[in-house]
């Protein structure tokens, strides 16, 4: 990243200044200089991200987070007193330590981590995230002193009075649906609930945005317009109600543009002066931009700036759309707002998320009356807590029914068909030019425009069919899915092999590792899934892709005990109609023109110990004259039955070393490959790339062993402590990770 911003800053720069020389319009001069500007900030930004490393920390630091609790561990951001630098506080559950709350200051000892970065193609990327927050890295809490116990700021105790207002009057369901709604608060939201909003494309009204900002400003307007203190001082009101909002719900950037721009727009009427709304988004984005650059990469600015600007440049053609009847003057408003929102979001959701909505039309025109009813009632509920307490009872007896009605309508909607259609990641190229023809679309006042716009489209339609159908190598990835094993082989004729697919049991792979990759990848049907045994960290991602994605044909052998994942396999292969292929010891797959598996283990005898093991399919994948061996976990007992595998053991280019390189999965011969690696923990795109070599600490005993790695002669040994080792495939050499 750094690298990055340092090549755009050394190329942009001289270009920029010698474009100043030459040319005197006044606009480009301008642009050109807040370029130069904006790319000398980033830069410098990333350079402070850059300099900082894994070390002991002793610092005297401040809380300014609630302490959430996670599965594992507790959680909270705090800032370090000497630099104002916000870090991220990691608290073991077991941990005994004082009993900590926001405001306080502490002094803290541990070890400061930097945040991951993506660890396989298209990741997420923790530490991008972070960026977002400010946040530098996380802290493992080791020791801590609280100095002084506090009482919070106003702003925070206000956040709390609210949560504890709502939870105390409603069920958990129903409170935490409203922090949501009105805060922005989802993290007490059951993932259901935020999953059925997101797949009905009506996540926005978990993310205060502009539609909130206007109902409160209705609201507020309606309020004080008889009141005596005029319009005025009544716009002063509402602008200083606005930016104590902004406080409450932490800055975060759609809550940040929505108030700006109505801010703007309340002080243009305070000095009879027209409002602009290009000039308020920009100076929205400019504010949030200067306190954070990185709020650029943050999801919830990309679709509040993107939804606002499609409504913005199509305002005419919304107003213009008018009918006698205010039911289908509402109905057409309704559906034409959100429909050019989405023509500007649409890329942002295929680009993260992989899915598209044609039902987006129906759930909004449903559940937008029902936000500003529960947004103004929500307050109300509020104001009344403070003012008269008792009324809050009878309008909770009123919003507990609206906000039913609206998870009601969200899990509707997400079921309805079309509503969540999987897309394959897009290229950028392909969402820029999408963009440059929306700009044409607006921009343009030829005649024959339908025509260029039809000869652009078929223009980038033959650029994408040219790159699917250009030549390629055969490419194996080795795909991180943490404990477990899986490989995605694509060879030059297109096909594409799923070998394993992870899995745990506290955590879907499938759903959250394995499925971004393969749609990041561009992959929506797999030709050949290999599943060596129906262990659940090889086959568990799997049963996810087989009910997500289009699977022709499956590879199993024949099992020595029907276990519950076996079971679950059956069933949607049956479901799913997918062609099974049951192979043992001496049997050849054709995959494609170029590539074959030959089967070397099981046989037709199977085995009794450790049967799911030991019976792993041992299958040797052949391409011209490259051969790889996948070994599944077969254990010392199993490769006592392969001995008739080792002359193939022998002529293998690569070994992938059994049961994730622990000593119990290891043949020891004098007969190894030239090569090894292991299918754990890694992402791997080509022979030019690091390949894990044994793997995670502590996932099973004798991981990494010495012994395992003396087998192996081009492996350089190394007599440090490490986590990880990787094997780089060009020279042999073991690196530590």
């Amino acid at each position: 990243m750094r690298l990055y911003f340092g090549s755009i800053a050394f190329l942009s720069i001289p270009i920029a200044v010698i474009i100043l020389l030459i040319t005197k319009n006044k606009k480009i001069i301008v642009i050109l200089i807040c370029l130069i500007i904006s790319i000398g900030y980033v830069s410098i930004l990333e350079n402070k991200y850059s300099k900082i490393s894994d070390m002991p920390i002793k610092e005297m630091v401040t809380i300014i987070s609630d302490i959430q609790e996670k599965e594992y561990k507790k959680v909270c951001t705090a800032k370090i007193v000497r630099n104002n630098k916000k870090i991220l506080i990691n608290i073991k559950m077991s941990q005994d330590i004082p009993s900590i709350k926001y405001g306080d200051p502490l002094y803290i000892e541990g070890e400061f981590k930097q945040p991951e970065e993506a660890r396989n193609y298209k990741g997420y990327n923790y530490k991008q995230y972070l960026k977002t927050k400010k946040i530098i890295g996380t802290v493992e809490l080791e020791k801590v002193k609280i100095l002084k116990s506090s009482n919070g700021s106003f702003i925070h105790n206000i956040q709390k009075y609210i949560r504890d207002t709502i939870n105390g009057t409603l069920t958990d369901e129903e409170g935490n649906l409203l922090l949501a709604i009105l805060l922005g608060d989802k993290d007490k939201l059951s993932e259901d609930i935020q999953e059925s909003f997101k797949t009905s494309n009506l996540s926005h009204m978990l993310a205060v945005s502009g539609a909130h900002v206007s109902y409160i400003i209705l609201g507020l307007t309606y309020v004080l317009q008889n009141s005596i203190i005029g319009k005025k001082n009544g716009k002063i009101v509402c602008i200083i109600f606005l930016l104590a909002f902004m406080a409450i719900t932490n800055f975060t950037p759609s809550v940040t543009r929505a108030c700006i721009m109505a801010i703007l727009t309340l002080f243009s009427g305070i000095i009879y002066r027209k409002s602009d709304v290009y000039t308020n988004i920009s100076v929205a984005a400019l504010i949030t931009l200067i306190f954070n650059p990185y709020s650029l990469l943050d999801l919830g600015f990309q679709l509040s700036y993107g939804g606002t600007i499609g409504i913005i440049i199509f305002i005419k053609r919304i107003q213009e759309k008018k009918s006698n009847s205010k039911v289908i003057n509402y109905i057409k408003q309704m559906a034409l707002v959100s429909i050019y929102a989405n023509i500007i979001i649409i890329p942002i959701m295929m680009y993260h998320f992989n899915t598209v909505s044609l039902t987006f039309i129906i759930s909004n025109i449903m559940a937008s009356p029902i936000l500003g009813i529960i947004v103004i009632t929500g307050f109300l509920f509020i104001i009344t807590s403070i003012t008269v307490k008792p009324l809050t009872r009878l309008i909770a007896i009123f919003i507990k029914p609206i906000l039913s009605i609206l998870i009601k309508i969200s899990q509707i909607c997400s079921k309805l068909p079309f509503s969540n259609i999987l897309v394959v990641t897009p290229y950028m190229f392909n969402v820029i030019s999408y963009y440059a023809i929306i700009l044409y679309c607006i921009k343009s006042k030829k005649n024959n425009k339908c025509k260029i716009i039809i000869c652009l489209l078929i223009v980038l339609i033959l650029i994408n069919f040219i790159i699917y159908i250009f030549p390629q190598k055969l490419r194996i990835f080795f795909i991180d899915v943490g404990q477990g094993d899986s490989t995605l082989i694509i060879t030059p004729d297109k096909k594409t092999v799923l070998i394993d697919g992870g899995g745990s049991d506290s955590f879907d792979v499938g759903e959250k590792v394995l499925l971004p990759y393969l749609l990041d990848r561009r992959i929506l049907k797999v030709d050949y899934v290999l599943i060596s045994h129906f262990d659940t960290d090889h086959c568990g991602g799997i049963l996810t892709i087989m009910e997500k994605v289009k699977v022709k044909n499956i590879i199993i052998s024949e099992q020595a005990e029907h276990s519950e994942n076996y079971e679950r396999f059956k069933k949607l292969m049956i479901h799913k109609k997918i062609r099974l292929i049951e192979v043992k010891k001496g049997d050849k797959i054709k995959i494609g023109r170029y590539s074959e598996f030959k089967i070397l283990f099981p046989t037709s005898r199977l085995l009794s110990e450790n049967p799911l093991n030991n019976n792993s399919i041992v299958a040797q994948f052949n391409y011209n004259n490259f051969k790889m061996l996948f070994t599944g976990d077969i254990e010392t007992e199993g490769w006592e039955n392969v001995s008739t595998c080792m002359p193939n053991l022998c002529k293998s280019t690569y070994y992938c070393i059994s049961h994730h390189g622990s000593i119990t999965g290891h043949i020891r011969s004098n007969c190894m490959p030239a090569n090894c690696c292991i299918t754990t923990l890694a992402d791997c795109a080509d022979s030019t790339r690091l390949q894990v070599l044994m793997g995670r600490d502590g996932a099973y005993k004798g991981v990494y062993s010495r012994k395992v790695l003396g087998d192996f002669k081009n492996i350089e040994k190394t007599e440090e402590a490490q986590k990880y080792l990787s094997l780089d495939w060009k020279t042999g050499k073991v690196r530590s990770v």
